[in-house]
């Protein structure tokens, strides 16, 4: 079907991709690059190409980590497309994910699936597909993804994915992408690869590349922004500076006597003969973190965190609204709710990959400052908290981008504060400066 080139830009890479004929592409196809590099939308605006191309006689499967990921990232834009540019009509079971679309007067089943646990290959055993659009595909299991392509028996069946770069020890980097671009034939022979950045997406302003520049640095600017497959090492928060990040005791005091903080908070990484870390946080109405004072210490009882805590309000003579703790001890968060009179105890242990970039986008923003007086420990721990090199025995393959379990009990306390504070009232801050601008 001729694609309608008239609705969006596109920069002449994605041209290409979209003018090459389904019976011209490889069994299996593999877009990744930048983030908004318009890799999904791109596959697409190509599934009606292929699907005319395979026909409507085996089954059609749409995979991501989980069902709702591949509603979330490719149901909601594949859908209505099909039905304004395609005429087509479409229903869908969110439950079974079982999908039908019916196209050209053709019925195409098609089925949405998860891949991305241990056991998701039992789910595929025994079909027979023509088609399979894996999306984030380094998110699926690898049994899933060798029992995916143990499925596309038909001769003109066809396999395409999209990924964002991860660990260059990643399998899908290590089996396909690097065997392609060192010019293995085997692999070429059945397998091609589109890379995009952002720059390949002629929607994006160059306002809007160079605001997602300044959220990233190292290796995590090399994946987001270029697009590259590389391993995370060294310094997990390579951009925090004493002189930038950090203030003194005095300072702090000042902007407590003058109210600058409408909100007072606290963290909480519970340990024993390892080190229990709690903090005490500040945010103002621009939305800049102050890490005010610290807990930290090994053999630390939950009686001492309460008086700590307790001790802290009456010091400062200000109230604190809530503590997000370590959900690995129930108990011991029981005991500070009973006895913290009105402090509401959250228990929220965020994905460490997900917060750290969360906390790392704020230090890149210049919003967050810690009070060097008080808070020893932070700062010694932000210039030794580090990802394993390539060469160490600790370093976890199957979980590359998850740094070393030492010097991290107050970045484990900074990560559930900053984390849930940022997750669930960062929006306020864009509402203040919507209306004071």
């Amino acid at each position: 079907m001729p694609i309608d080139w008239t609705k969006s830009k596109y920069s002449k890479k994605h041209r290409l991709f979209l003018s090459k004929k389904p019976e011209d592409m490889k069994f299996f196809t593999l877009c990744d690059g930048a983030v908004r590099s318009a890799k999904t939308l791109s596959i697409i605006y190509k599934i009606p190409q292929i699907f005319n191309f395979v026909g409507n006689e085996y089954l059609k499967v749409f995979s991501g980590y989980s069902k709702n990921t591949v509603r979330n990232n490719v149901l909601v834009e594949l859908l209505p497309y099909l039905k304004n540019y395609h005429g087509a009509k479409v229903k869908f079971n969110s439950a079974s994910g079982e999908l039908d679309i019916n196209l050209w007067g053709k019925l195409y089943n098609c089925l949405v699936v998860g891949g991305g646990k241990s056991d998701s290959d039992s789910n595929i055993q025994g079909a027979t597909w023509d088609f399979w659009y894996a999306n984030e595909l380094p998110k699926h299991h690898y049994g899933f993804y060798n029992m995916a392509l143990s499925r596309l028996t038909p001769e003109n069946a066809r396999a395409i994915a999209d990924s964002n770069p991860e660990s260059s020890n990643h399998w899908l980097y290590r089996e396909r992408i690097k065997p392609y671009l060192e010019n293995d034939e085997n692999i070429r022979s059945i397998f091609d690869y589109w890379h995009f950045t952002m720059e390949d997406n002629a929607n994006l302003s160059k306002s809007f590349i160079e605001n997602q520049k300044k959220l990233y640095r190292g290796v995590f600017e090399a994946r987001k922004i270029k697009g590259l497959w590389i391993v995370a090492q060294g310094l997990v928060y390579d951009t925090f500076s004493i002189e930038k990040h950090t203030c003194s005791h005095k300072n702090i005091l000042e902007k407590i006597q003058n109210n600058e903080f409408f909100e007072y908070f606290l963290g909480l990484d519970w340990g024993w003969i390892h080190p229990l870390s709690c903090g005490l946080y500040g945010v103002t109405k621009s939305g800049k973190y102050y890490k005010i004072d610290e807990l930290y210490g090994s053999k630390i009882s939950e009686d001492k965190v309460i008086k700590w805590i307790l001790d802290k309000q009456k010091e400062y003579k200000r109230y604190f609204r809530f503590i997000n703790c370590d959900n690995a001890r129930p108990e011991q968060n029981h005991k500070l709710r009973e006895a913290l009179n009105g402090i509401i105890v959250h228990e929220k242990k965020p994905k460490v990959v997900d917060s750290i970039g969360i906390v790392r986008s704020i230090i890149n923003y210049d919003r967050l400052i810690i009070n060097k007086d008080r808070c020893k420990n932070t700062i010694r721990e932000f210039g030794l908290y580090r990802y394993p090199q390539t060469d160490e025995d600790t370093h976890i393959i199957s979980d590359p981008d998850t740094p070393l379990k030492e010097n991290d009990d107050t970045m484990d306390e900074t990560r559930y504060a900053l984390n849930f504070y940022e997750t669930n009232y960062g929006y306020m801050f864009k509402l203040s400066e919507k209306f004071s601008s």
